[in-house]
């Protein structure tokens, strides 16, 4: 642009000379006004052509900034659910925390537990049993939260939360639905079609849920 404006000023300026000087050929008037006029018609043609450019680049910086804009806005609704699920979770953790007592329910490894050691229930009054304490009946994670529960406990048959009630013969967690993370049968025991799980002797066995056993309750209501 500068170099454009720059003729622009010689061509004036030798116009003026031309001018003041009161040449007789007109000729050479003609052709500086020719030249003068082709030039800032180039000029008008290049201004053109940039402003163009300029708008081309800013309708690409609005439209990328409107997709950013959307991205973002949907990273931060997703967000604000994860971590609304969150709040209400640890809400939960809290309420629950509160309402369970602390000297039934003993740490055992990362989790605390409770081990009933007297009253004797069917599956489904053991499960509402735990719920009453604040808790839920268990469903024991690995082989490390189990030996440690069960090196724990007293000699006897414990229920736990495992039964394929609903699932057609497939064992699940009556808290999560799914399948439970750790299974410990007694060699072939699962050949029987009885629905509820229990533990004896560091062993898990299937059996009518409406037999009375002692059960294990774990402190959580949540998976």
């Amino acid at each position: 642009m500068f170099k454009y404006c720059f003729i622009c000023v010689i061509l004036a300026w030798a116009s003026r000379d031309v001018l003041a000087n009161k040449t007789e050929n007109p000729l050479l008037i003609d052709q500086v006004a020719i030249n003068q006029q082709q030039w800032f018609t180039f000029i008008a043609l290049k201004e053109s052509e940039m402003q163009q450019k300029i708008v081309r680049i800013e309708r690409s910086i609005e439209e990328r900034l409107m997709a950013m804009q959307s991205k973002l806005a949907y990273a931060l609704n997703e967000l604000q659910t994860i971590m609304g699920n969150q709040s209400v979770e640890t809400l939960e953790k809290l309420r629950i925390s509160h309402r369970i007592n602390p000297a039934l329910f003993q740490r055992m490894g990362t989790r605390r537990f409770y081990i009933e050691k007297e009253n004797k229930q069917n599956w489904f009054g053991a499960s509402n049993t735990c719920r009453q304490l604040g808790g839920h009946i268990a469903t024991i994670r690995d082989e490390q939260e189990f030996n440690e529960i069960f090196s724990r406990a007293p000699a006897g048959v414990f229920w736990i939360d495992m039964n394929a009630m609903f699932k057609n013969g497939l064992f699940a967690s009556s808290l999560t639905g799914r399948s439970p993370p750790f299974f410990k049968w007694k060699k072939e025991e699962r050949g029987n079609k009885f629905d509820c799980v229990n533990v004896y002797n560091k062993e898990m066995y299937n059996e009518n849920c409406f037999n009375t056993h002692l059960f294990i309750c774990q402190a959580e209501q949540w998976d």
